[in-house]
């Protein structure tokens, strides 16, 4: 009997002990001690595009207290007045206790935040500190700060290129574009079809004035003579008015796939539309897939990886084509890089 009474104290001890330790546990998670104090060096910022490189702002803020030794990890939160935090713009900042912004970084990141050029914004920024995902992080103070970021929008410029693939109308001739207006420009023009393959540049749609072959037929000159590529074919086109060269390349996009009668062996060619920058092709396909790829290899080929949004991607899957018939497809690929493309049964 006493032996019984023993063993029922002793369990009943350890039951305290082992109950108070997971209390004393529970307190340590639980004791989040102090959040991070976030300190601001400007709450009023202008930027300036002159002043790229000088420093902007500089955030800082002081370590986070868990009430127990841990390795805090900090992520800075950006989010627009009045939106509360419910989707900031996120920046991990790893252990430090600061960040410097310079003018340009603080503008590229406007930009892209899409706030609006030369305008006021008011944006709220917090310090989000964390040391695991089993506790909950802290969040410092919020700092207000209006910034009012600059254009970084550059106007492109276009030269013109009349020939006789199009019957020497300046007024009508597809352009090339300088996308920073830096005297360098770049574009496609069809000469396929035709045995015409002369052309000049003109800065306006006009003869007033133009560019020919130099020296040397890469090179140009004023009212120099005709330039000409060497094939009835599209070609990538550049000019480079600041050292008065010009040069060429094949640029042609086909359709291959065992949907079409040259298989996967041989590409359907499409024809490039001087002026709309869009490719098109009508041909009759049978069930079966396709992808598009440029002058006759796989280098550089698009496929679909979500059929139904139009979108390629770059070396994607394969494009199913559900039944045999006539199709009209277009191909483009914009300046940023983004392709689309549509395929419609006739």
């Amino acid at each position: 009997m006493k032996t019984w009474i023993k063993q029922l104290f002793i369990l009943s001890a350890l039951s305290l002990v082992l109950f108070s330790c997971e209390k004393d546990e529970d307190r340590a998670i639980l004791n989040v001690g102090a959040a991070p104090a976030l300190t601001a060096s400007s709450t009023n910022l202008i930027l300036l595009e002159e002043a790229a490189k000088n420093e902007a702002i500089t955030l800082t803020w002081t370590e986070a207290d868990y009430g127990f030794d841990a390795a805090v990890n900090y992520q800075l939160q950006i989010d627009t007045a009045g939106d509360n935090f419910v989707k900031p713009y996120s920046a991990d900042l790893g252990s430090t206790l600061s960040k410097t912004y310079t003018v340009e970084e603080l503008n590229t990141l406007m930009t892209k935040l899409k706030y609006t050029p030369e305008e006021p914004q008011e944006i709220k920024i917090r310090i989000k500190a964390s040391v695991s995902e089993f506790v909950d992080p802290v969040y410092s103070n919020v700092a207000a700060v209006t910034v009012t970021p600059y254009s970084t929008f550059i106007e492109p410029t276009f030269i013109y290129v009349p020939g006789d693939y199009q019957g020497w109308a300046p007024d009508k001739a597809p352009a090339l574009v300088s996308v920073e207006a830096n005297g360098i420009y770049t574009g496609i023009i069809s000469f396929a079809g035709t045995n015409n393959r002369k052309f000049k540049f003109t800065p306006e749609r006009d003869w007033d004035m133009d560019y020919g072959m130099g020296s040397t037929p890469t090179s140009l000159k004023e009212k120099g003579s005709d330039l000409e590529v060497p094939a009835n074919d599209v070609y990538k086109i550049t000019a480079d008015l600041n050292n008065l060269t010009w040069s060429f390349a094949r640029y042609s996009w086909g359709i291959i796939g065992d949907a079409t009668a040259g298989g996967w062996d041989s590409d359907q060619d499409m024809q490039y539309v001087n002026g709309e920058s869009i490719w098109k092709a009508t041909l009759i396909l049978k069930a079966g897939k396709i992808k598009f790829r440029l002058n006759d290899a796989w280098d550089v080929n698009y496929g679909d990886d979500n059929v139904g949004d139009d979108a390629l991607n770059a070396g994607g899957a394969d494009i199913p084509v559900a039944s045999a018939g006539t199709y009209e497809i277009t191909f483009k690929l914009d300046q940023e890089g983004v392709a689309s493309y549509t395929i419609v049964k006739k």
